[in-house]
């Protein structure tokens, strides 16, 4: 009698979609990041990394709203 093994499926979830380029995050895939506020990000988005681009931007963002003009 053959020993019989386990197969573990290979089910595809969709986690979400990256909130800068709208793409589809799949469980299969490795490279996206989920930060505190629950957005997801991809690391390969069309023009680099999607998460790189968000930073870059809340800290822009920041800046400008401690900016004191006369």
């Amino acid at each position: 009698m053959a020993n019989k093994t386990w197969n573990k499926s290979k089910t595809l979830i969709i986690c979400g979609w990256c909130n800068v380029c709208q793409k589809e995050l799949l469980s299969n895939e490795d490279g996206w990041i989920v930060n505190a506020e629950k957005k997801h990000f991809c690391h390969d988005g069309r023009d680099g990394s999607c998460f790189d681009k968000y930073v870059i931007e809340q800290k822009n963002i920041a800046e400008d709203a401690t900016y004191e003009g006369n």
